[in-house]
């Protein structure tokens, strides 16, 4: 009896491990798994695997596993290992509470459960380094990187910060789906989120864009290092209507316009994801706008990537912009439109994907094979990201883990925002010199805080403006601070939309401690300018003045920093202001008053340093503005107006500035000569090719940078044309005495208008004026070219 039990023991064990080999040789047999195929074919085999249902389940941002198919669950950043830095700040009790009820899955747990934006899965956000998920390197904002006008150096930052995404991938399974950068154009600089893009001007940021992508994804022949998201398509420019506004304009300026960086960063920078926006575009929601995500991203540009709703938009199609109501139509919709993905969270109605697309599809509102479609592009880049292959495969599985936040990056950090630096007035107070001093006054709202921006990580080494200058000026010059003022007095009925999600490193006696009497600490500043020898303030905005959702209605200095710099000033005339803000400024009072005014933006970790090199002249400041700096805010168009030729940005505003785009000093001078232009008159067609040449040399003491600026003018137009519109740039060092040729060659592309009666780029026969110069208003050099069929 116990030789029978064995026998069948053995006999089953043997069947047991006979059925197990031939499944475990079908499973790996499985297309999808086949490294030597495509990433179309193996996602193609993939989701023939899959049912309905499972589909269905993979079209949220939030998505569970599909185990018997070896499809890992993307879930929410709850915990980001030993890397540090939890975006949640919950309690662990109230953490175990997420993870066992899991309520971004389950239906019945969402009615009790304390819902933020649950991010993770697909959502990742990496603006200037990897965001809200602990130890990073931290860049400069975006509005200083565009002061760089350098795209070469923003790839250098962006594979760095691929570099340090892949790292917290490897330690806890951060995924690698990045909704960054954001690319929508600075037409209004009263828009809450200026400081998330590069520029007003559409040539400026489509190059910054593209360079963006290229670094983030990577040059690997088989796999993306990270997937980058362009966003928000399209039109997206004001918060005051974010939920249910529409962005009217003209298809030829979304073309000329609107529309430029996106399709660079397709069509050149080959991003593989692309989010649509929250608001409609001429009445039509982005999320179900099949014009732009069907026949111009896709079909046009060759979009193969996924699209992914902006968070919440899905539910604007139902409660914002009230263009579908009914929910199981409104989801079909948006699908059919090409928004393969639902960002999940943080507005009216939510998981509405998850919620009706099923029952659509059972009610006939939408095919299995248009479910197919947009499951087939999330797994076509999960695919590309090696998350189906053998680790050894993929090159990015081995990078250490000093690598994050290490030595080389931090000095990357330095470097760019040097970049970054705008001298926007000097009459000679600039450069300080240390020997020449023996008492400095550190003053300011700024001046004792990193400002890192919104969307940052937490790098371990951060230097404010007043350590910077203490570093660099030693104990040789004693460096005393006050804070004058806050950004904003909390006595103040100012409504204050800071978000504690978006991390900065404060100083201890500021920004969120008890409201106290600004008479008394601007009398303290006053006293502490007057006994020293220069007194340098620090002053601007912080997330508080604008963010996401928070437009501006005015670009003054907020609370009592003007009122500081004036007590200042008064006290001691060798002041100098330095800028330390989100957004273009009407600073009028300063501009005319203060000697010596720097603009650095929101720099990064190491932004204290590179202010303090600027200041004392360690470093030249070579960097230009990327926006217009207006006098008055009544002379634009309201900021809900789209169309841009009615007066907004240096292309169609032909009122007096305060700083032109394209503006910036430097402790060197530049001469420009020797303009010439290789073809006069030119045919018009497709291959038209024109050489343009100059010489540039620093005639000045110093080495320093140039940003050598082409712009085309077309001067007999029968339709309304820019005043100007920048076509080519290169940032140049130039040794003392030095003389360096920049060529640059225009295609048809830079002479062309979009035509509304032909439906494409066209010309005129005509004059056109290639003007070169430092700036949109200090223009060096010009020449005149014929057009003629």
């Amino acid at each position: 009896m116990n030789f029978l039990k064995q026998s069948n023991t053995t006999y089953y064990s043997i069947v047991f491990l006979v059925l197990t080999f031939f499944a475990c040789k079908e499973e790996k047999s499985y297309p999808y798994l086949n490294i030597s195929l495509s990433a179309d074919e193996r996602a193609t085999d993939l989701v023939s695997r899959m049912t309905v249902e499972e589909k269905v389940s993979q079209l949220s941002h939030l998505a569970p596993a599909i185990e018997r198919l070896n499809i890992i669950e993307y879930g929410p950043n709850l915990d980001t290992g030993n890397l540090g830095g939890d975006f949640f700040e919950i309690s662990p009790e109230r953490l175990e509470e997420y993870k066992k009820r899991r309520p971004w899955e389950n239906i019945d747990a969402w009615e009790d459960m304390e819902l933020s934006c649950l991010d993770g899965g697909y959502w990742n956000e990496a603006l200037h380094g990897v965001a809200r998920s602990g130890l990073a390197t931290t860049f400069p904002q975006c509005i200083g990187l565009g002061s760089t006008w350098n795209p070469d150096v923003i790839e250098k930052m962006t594979d760095v910060v691929s570099t340090e995404a892949r790292i917290h991938n490897n330690n806890y399974g951060k995924k690698l789906t990045y909704w960054s950068p954001t690319i929508n154009i600075l037409r209004d600089p009263r828009w809450g989120r200026n400081e998330e893009s590069y520029s007003e001007d559409p040539y400026l940021l489509s190059k910054m864009a593209t360079s963006f992508v290229k670094g983030l994804q990577g040059n690997d022949p088989t796999y993306i290092k990270a997937v980058a998201t362009v966003k928000h398509f399209i039109a997206n420019n004001s918060e005051f209507n974010r939920h249910d506004g529409s962005s009217d304009v003209s298809e030829r300026l979304l073309r000329e316009y609107y529309l430029p960086a996106f399709k660079s960063a397709i069509m050149e920078g080959k991003a593989l994801s692309v989010m649509s926006a929250y608001n409609a575009v001429n009445g039509n929601p982005a999320s179900t706008n099949t014009w732009l995500l069907n026949d111009v991203l896709r079909k046009e540009w060759g979009f193969k990537g996924f699209v992914v709703s902006d968070c919440g938009a899905i539910s604007d199609i139902i409660h914002g912009h009230k263009y579908e109501t009914d929910p199981e139509k409104a989801v079909a919709l948006a699908v059919k439109a090409g928004t393969d993905l639902e960002c999940e969270t943080c507005e009216e109605e939510q998981f509405l994907y998850d919620k009706h697309l099923l029952s659509a599809h059972k009610k006939g509102y939408l095919s299995e094979v248009e479910i197919d479609v947009a499951v087939k592009r999330l797994f076509r880049a999960r695919i590309l990201l090696g998350e189906f292959d053998p680790k050894e495969n993929v090159p990015f599985t081995s990078i250490p883990n000093e690598k994050l936040d290490c030595q080389e990056h931090r000095d990357l950090a330095l470097q760019i925002a040097r970049e970054t630096m705008v001298l926007l007035k000097n009459d000679g107070t600039l450069p300080l010199k240390k020997e020449a001093l023996k008492s400095i006054a550190v003053i300011g709202p700024n001046a004792n805080i990193t400002e890192l921006g919104g969307y940052s990580g937490t790098p371990k080494v951060s230097v404010t403006p007043f350590q910077g200058i203490k570093d660099l000026v030693g104990d040789s010059v004693k460096v005393t601070y006050e804070i004058g003022c806050l950004i904003m007095n909390k006595n103040k009925d100012e409504e204050d939309n800071y978000d504690e999600s978006d991390e900065e490193v404060e100083d201890e006696n500021e920004e969120n401690q008890e409201p106290f009497d600004e008479t008394e600490t601007i009398a303290k500043a006053v006293a502490l300018a007057k006994k020293s020898d220069v007194a340098i303030l620090f002053v601007g905005t912080n997330l508080s003045i604008a963010n996401e959702a928070d437009d501006r209605e005015n670009l003054n200095l907020p609370g009592n920093q003007l009122k500081l710099i004036q007590e200042v000033y008064k006290a001691n005339k060798n002041t100098v202001v330095v800028l330390i803000n989100g957004m273009s400024l009407t600073i009028n009072w300063v501009d005319g008053n203060i000697p010596a005014i720097l603009e650095a933006w929101y720099p990064g970790q190491s932004g204290g340093t590179a202010i303090a090199e600027t200041l004392f002249g360690d470093y030249n400041p070579g960097g230009k503005l990327p926006v217009t700096f207006y006098k008055d805010l009544n002379e634009l168009p309201h900021i809900g107006d789209y169309d841009i030729t009615k007066g907004h940005t240096y292309m169609y505003f032909k009122g007096n500035v305060l700083y032109p785009f394209g503006h910036g000093l430097s402790y060197t001078n530049f001469e420009f000569s020797n303009l010439k232009v290789a073809e006069n008159n030119v045919k018009i067609s497709d291959d038209l090719s024109v050489t343009v040449s100059l010489d540039v040399e620093n005639i000045g003491e110093l080495k320093g940078d140039e940003v050598v600026q082409l712009y085309i003018k077309d001067t007999e137009s029968s339709i309304i044309q820019p005043i100007k519109k920048l076509r080519k740039f290169r940032r140049i060092s130039l040794n003392k005495g030095e003389t360096k040729t920049v060529t640059f060659k225009l295609t048809k592309e830079d002479f062309s208008f979009w035509s509304s009666t032909q439906k494409d780029w066209f010309i005129e026969n005509g004059t056109f004026e290639i003007l070169v110069g430092a700036s949109s208003r200090d223009i060096k050099l010009k020449k005149r070219i014929e057009f003629k069929n």
